[in-house]
């Protein structure tokens, strides 16, 4: 069997750094499965694919997009009417 890497696994949680422009993604992960921190170029025999996992995120960021968009799309026409009125 073909070991992968940490970084394309279901099990795999990133780390991120505070740095003075936001986060950033760190090489340490944590393994679910293992319950310990590894970097995410490890390998081993109990990699899961995360193809399913990557569209439900995918899919509830589409949804928070939209919602946001529709909420944006409220406010301006709110805010047309009010300068109408004036």
């Amino acid at each position: 069997m073909k070991l992968q890497k940490c970084i394309n696994c279901a099990y795999y949680t990133a780390y991120y750094k505070i740095q003075n422009h936001g986060f950033e993604r760190s090489n340490a992960c944590a393994c679910s499965k293992h319950k310990k921190v590894q970097t995410q170029f490890e390998t081993c025999e109990f990699f899961k694919d995360n193809a399913k996992k990557e569209k439900t995120r995918k899919d509830k960021l589409f949804i928070s997009l939209e919602y946001a968009l529709k909420s944006i799309n409220e406010i301006t026409q709110i805010l047309s009417e009010i300068r109408i009125e004036d």
